[in-house]
């Protein structure tokens, strides 16, 4: 079972007001510091012609030769892109979301040039509207982009991570309506409302998942989650057919080197 490194995992280094962690730097790290060759990328680290306008601006071509070069160097594979900020593909203001469908539709072609599956949009839906015309609106988005998913054999994936996706029954909804093998569900463990039953939602999404999320958040004296039955959620994921790389994604508030390496170990245990 391949495991893979979500950047996230480490984004306070990403971010550090001295010295932040170059995204060129990153498969280095995550093969010599925690012996993973696959990788997640963060699309708020990409290096843009206008840094300030990541949503409506090209990434630099010179950063993603560079970068191939540089995980070409380190062994590693770079799987997939997890994009933010590039616009609410549910908004009520239709010249807006068509504006978001826009500004994502360059990450396939960084797909195809890092050799990354996939990449994961939000769904937006956070602002005015109903539910129901939230979910019209953002299925609409994303039948467009499993479109050019289908052209460029770059996947298209929904994370449940806020806003529409904050249901999984509103996942399977756009799932089954779009109908695409191009649009597909990166799961993550944890981001449920906190009052829902983790294991019962990620049963729900299971069939379509292309990517996981195995979160973690803090660990007990014996090196499980106290968050989640990793266990059961791996079993949950195996008996749906799942067998892409299992993801670390650590978004605990202590050292980010010991809780990859606490995740790691998890999943591990239970794989094995």
């Amino acid at each position: 079972m391949e495991i893979s490194l979500a950047g996230w995992s480490i984004h306070r280094r990403f971010r550090a007001e001295e010295n932040p962690l170059s995204m060129l730097d990153y498969p280095k790290v995550a093969a010599e510091e925690f012996g993973i060759h696959t990788v997640e990328l963060n699309s708020p680290f990409f290096e843009y012609e206008d840094q300030e306008n990541q949503a409506g601006s090209k990434v630099k071509e010179s950063h993603l030769d560079e970068l191939i070069k540089r995980a070409d160097d380190a062994g590693v594979r770079m799987l997939n892109i997890a994009v933010d900020g590039h616009g609410d593909l549910a908004s009520a203001d239709e010249a807006e979301r068509k504006q978001g469908v826009d500004n994502h539709k360059k990450w396939f072609d960084v797909c195809m040039k890092l050799g990354c599956n996939s990449f994961r949009a939000n769904t937006g839906g956070r602002g005015d509207g109903t539910d129901e015309e939230k979910l019209k609106r953002c299925t609409e988005s994303f039948a467009a982009l499993a479109e050019l998913g289908e052209q460029t054999s770059v996947r298209v994936m929904i994370e449940n991570h806020g806003g529409v996706s904050v249901s999984p029954k509103n996942i399977i909804h756009i799932m089954e309506a779009v109908g695409n093998d191009h649009l597909r569900v990166l799961a993550d463990f944890l981001n449920w409302p906190k009052e829902d039953d983790y294991l019962a939602n990620l049963k729900k999404v299971a069939p379509y998942a292309w990517a996981i999320h195995g979160k973690f958040l803090s660990f007990d004296e014996n090196g499980e989650s106290n968050e989640i039955d990793c266990g059961a959620a791996v079993k949950i994921l195996k008996d749906a057919g799942y067998d892409n790389p299992w993801g670390i994604e650590y978004e605990g508030r202590t050292d980010d080197h010991e809780g990859v390496v606490k995740s790691k170990a998890l999943l591990e245990k239970h794989l094995s």
